[in-house]
């Protein structure tokens, strides 16, 4: 509790707890593990290519024990190198080689970070901390909140709702037709999400291979690094400067964008229902809604949904526009731009969370969404015009405008315009119409979305257990 008091940023403090399933990505501990187990993962895979040093398979395994025993200490040590030399992915090198002279296994150390620049071991870590957040964090939590609005739609699939287009009575809709849209969206975006490949390069320090092409000139490097970067779950991008060029990160982070601006359009909407009263919120009895007002129950989760969503995309619209943008080979100003990744994903996980949490306290008020529709009889002016229509009249939306507008539609003015009626089917369907059963298709799209969308989950999940990156 001391430390989140002093924390800087809310996602160390107040919030902590909340995105802790991202630490182990994006935090410097999670940076310095990740840079750990590429290398690592490098000299295995180069020396098993080049066969210039044969490694047995104890010997393999007590290297990869470096990275499965990983822990805090070890972070600390490869800290304090770093205040040495002031240089974080040098400081990696320089502690693998003194886990190497522990091991006894002197003769591996010239051949760490062969041939490399730093930016290899950056992009394949970054990569690898993108890709593996999408998979067990991003993409679950979004399937959670998605679920969510499926089970609130379902439930609100009949529940008569007046709609609203420029802030004025439209015809009426169900809540359950409104919240499947916005399940609809995210869905599109999941999929979007899911598809896009993260990509790193390991080409050496400006791209061309130029030690490792030298020294070596008989391996295929272009090969080489495909099946290295691939082995990691990633994309390979062999056409670079220093730097991976940015544009997988660009198509990820944007969208996460459009998911977060989608989650605060869900969650003003939300608000708007409380505030409207089609909402009723959940009364907890040990909260507090006001400091001087013991009525009230504040929609805290909507606003924090909100509220988060736009840092979210604050942050991620400025690591599209900045990323794809460095001087000649590259310059160091993408590097501390990288540190905030998780910075932005922390952001759109407790926007995601949020709008679920606010979700899981409401429910509909049938009878007040009712109540409303029913004392705006002039919705019934679309179907009556268009009934006109069909029965040849010309001038249908004018008749129905002089009587209709500034919620003038009258029982007597209805009669009248049902008389004009040709077919005396659809005269009688009009007779029986009312405010409150004018929906039209909603519960039939609601049903049909939510068996696609269900599906499609089901069908996302099994293949997300089945692939990586």
């Amino acid at each position: 509790m001391a430390n989140q008091l002093h924390a800087l940023s809310p996602l160390d403090g107040r919030y902590q707890q909340r995105i802790a399933s991202l630490h182990q990505f994006f935090s410097e501990y999670a940076l310095i593990q990740l840079r750990i187990e590429v290398e690592v993962r490098y000299l295995l895979f180069f020396l098993e290519q080049t066969e210039l040093v044969i490694v047995t398979n104890v010997q393999r395994q007590q290297i990869l024990a470096i990275v499965n025993q990983f822990g805090e200490a070890e972070a600390e040590q490869v800290k304090a190198l770093e205040s040495q030399c002031h240089h974080d992915v040098k400081a990696i090198e320089y502690f693998l080689q003194a886990q190497c002279k522990k091991l006894k296994l002197k003769k591996l150390i010239p051949y760490l970070h062969f041939g490399l620049t730093s930016e290899d071991i950056n992009s394949c870590a970054y990569g690898l901390a993108l890709a593996r957040s999408k998979k067990t964090v991003i993409m679950p939590a979004l399937i959670v909140l998605i679920e969510r609005i499926l089970k609130q739609a379902d439930q609100s699939a009949t529940d008569v709702m007046l709609a609203r287009t420029h802030g004025q009575s439209a015809v009426p809709t169900t809540l359950g037709k409104e919240l499947i849209v916005f399940a609809t969206r995210l869905e599109n975006e999941l999929q979007a999400l899911a598809s896009t490949k993260i990509e790193a390069k390991l080409n050496g320090a400006v791209g061309n291979w130029n030690a490792l092409a030298f020294v070596l000139p008989k391996i295929d490097w272009f090969k080489f690094s495909d099946d290295f970067v691939t082995s990691l779950e990633l994309t390979p991008n062999t056409i670079s400067t220093q730097i991976v060029s940015a544009e997988s990160y660009s198509r990820f982070f944007q969208i996460l964008v459009k998911i977060n601006l989608i989650l605060i359009d869900c969650a003003r909407d939300c608000w708007q229902y409380i505030s409207d009263g089609y909402f009723v919120q959940q009364v907890v009895k040990q909260e507090v809604g006001s400091s001087t007002m013991p009525h009230k129950i504040n929609p805290i989760d909507f606003e924090n949904s909100e509220g988060n969503a736009g840092v979210a995309v604050a942050l991620l619209q400025h690591f599209v526009e900045k990323l794809p943008i460095s001087r000649l080979q590259r310059d160091l100003s993408d590097s501390t731009v990288k540190r905030s990744f998780g910075t932005g994903l922390a952001h759109s996980l407790l926007a995601i969370n949020s709008l679920w949490r606010g979700l899981e306290k409401v429910f509909p008020s049938r009878e007040m969404m009712k109540s409303v529709v029913q004392h705006h009889p002039e919705v019934l002016a679309e179907a009556y015009q268009t009934s006109l229509r069909l029965s040849g009249i010309i001038d249908a939306y004018e008749q129905l405008k002089a009587v209709s507008r500034d919620h003038q539609l009258s029982v007597a003015a209805s009669k009248k315009v049902i008389n004009l009626v040709t077919d005396p089917k659809l005269k009688k369907r009009l007779l029986q119409l009312k405010p409150e059963n004018y929906f039209g298709l909603a519960p039939k799209i609601v049903t049909q979305e939510i068996t696609r969308i269900s599906n499609n989950l089901t069908l996302l999940q099994k293949e997300s257990n089945q692939k990586g990156n």
